[in-house]
């Protein structure tokens, strides 16, 4: 009978000692449930945020493309009337030849470290492929602008920039003012483009126009596909 006892006490003590271990491990795993949740919730908060950034810099990145054709149609048309002495053109924004891009992408810039918050290993590496593509398209805006600087001091030297377009204009060169486009006329352009120091400079410009086109045409490329992936993943994950 006392081993009986014994024997029925022993199972008593395993039984309790396994409804307790089974209790923290429920416990556990609910508090594991919890943490992997918040963490879920503020990834997802980080990762719309960071879309919104994303498609505010898409719009900024077409605005970009734009003024890249406006320029690039005014450096075709430099060159038809200074190489090929076509008479027949007429320079619509003859400002522009001194125009450079702004690029300040803000995606990047407000949240420089968001592979760290991101769990998902296929969309860290994407947005990493993503900022070192942005790079690429930096530093071919800076070989761009590079050249652009040439071509506003070879200007300045020939003294044909109108002061009174600028000073009695807004003073913005941002606004599409009749006075703006001026500060350059199209008779002065006209003659600058049969100057073949300056020939040299826009075929410069031209080609690294061209290259920071196709660079950001392909940087869109994958901005649109960055967009994508980030909404599937927390549609999903919502």
């Amino acid at each position: 009978m006392e081993q009986n006892k014994t024997g029925k006490y022993f199972k008593y003590a395993i039984g309790e000692i396994l409804l307790v271990v089974i209790g923290i491990l429920i416990a556990l795993q609910i508090n594991n449930w919890n943490e992997n949740r918040k963490d879920r919730v503020q990834e997802i908060a980080t990762l719309n945020k960071f879309l919104q950034d994303l498609k505010a810099d898409s719009i900024y990145y077409q605005s970009n493309l734009k003024t890249i054709k406006d320029i690039n149609k005014l450096h075709k048309d430099i060159y038809a009337v200074g190489f090929q002495n076509k008479s027949d053109i007429v320079f619509i924004k003859p400002a522009y030849i001194r125009r450079a891009l702004m690029y300040y992408p803000i995606a990047k810039d407000n949240d420089p470290n968001i592979t760290n918050k991101i769990n998902n290993e296929g969309l860290r590496e994407y947005i990493q492929a993503y900022y070192r593509e942005m790079k690429g398209v930096l530093e071919a805006n800076n070989e761009f602008e590079a050249v652009v600087f040439e071509i506003r001091a070879f200007l300045r030297k020939l003294k044909i920039l109108r002061l009174d377009a600028w000073f009695d204009s807004d003073m913005d060169l941002g606004k599409e003012s009749t006075l703006n486009n001026e500060i350059i006329t199209s008779e002065d352009l006209i003659k600058v483009s049969k100057n073949e120091d300056f020939q040299q400079l826009l075929f410069e410009s031209s080609l690294k126009l061209n290259d920071l086109r196709e660079s950001l045409e392909k940087h869109v490329k994958s901005n649109s596909i960055l967009i994508t992936k980030i909404k599937m993943f927390t549609q999903i994950n919502d």
